[in-house]
């Protein structure tokens, strides 16, 4: 009905870029992690360039720290989705993929301390850090489990055409986890 998709996503992508940089970051803040950030990663529409886009979808990435909730996060998305947009735009989504906090440190302060020790014992550095990035570690968490992540690598080399580790950093984490485990 010539009634454009791609032109709607375009103001919600603008206002979802206000709020990812005016907003999200004011809302919370972790000592580890620092503030929690909104990003659109994916956006898929139209089926030729000379057919008027009836659908266009996008993929929000909203991390959240351990502080806050994530249902709480979503839901203050979508009002703010509404408002700024009006009845004009309306807002459809799907359930998100996943729905969960950020992994946290208050419960999980000997089991770093023991890991870091074994780390430092290996000539790493074993300090505890905060990462923006998101792991299946929050799930154990919620179980009451003591939870850190560790492991080889670097983040910015993940989930990238080229992703790769270095040997050396492989066989090192390995021994690592093996003296833990041994020391456990």
């Amino acid at each position: 009905m010539g009634d454009n998709a791609i032109f709607h996503m375009a103001r919600v992508l603008a206002v979802l870029e206000q709020y990812g940089r005016d907003v999200v970051p004011k809302l919370a803040s972790h000592p580890l992690v620092g503030n929690p950030t909104l990003s659109v990663g994916l956006i898929s529409g139209g089926i030729s360039v000379n057919t008027i886009p009836d659908r266009c979808t996008i993929e929000v990435d909203r991390r959240v720290l351990p502080v806050e909730d994530a249902q709480v996060a979503l839901d203050h998305c979508l009002d703010y989705l509404r408002t700024q947009l009006g009845p004009k735009v309306p807002v459809e989504h799907e359930p998100p993929y996943m729905l969960t906090r950020g992994l946290g440190d208050t419960n999980n302060g000997e089991l770093c301390e023991r890991l870091s020790a074994i780390i430092r014992n290996h000539g790493g550095a074993g300090q505890r850090t905060g990462v923006p990035f998101g792991t299946d570690a929050p799930h154990f968490a919620a179980t009451g489990c003591p939870t850190v992540v560790f492991g080889p690598g670097s983040i910015d080399q993940a989930h990238t055409a080229d992703e790769w580790i270095d040997l050396d950093q492989l066989r090192t984490a390995a021994e690592i986890f093996y003296d833990f485990v041994k020391t456990s």
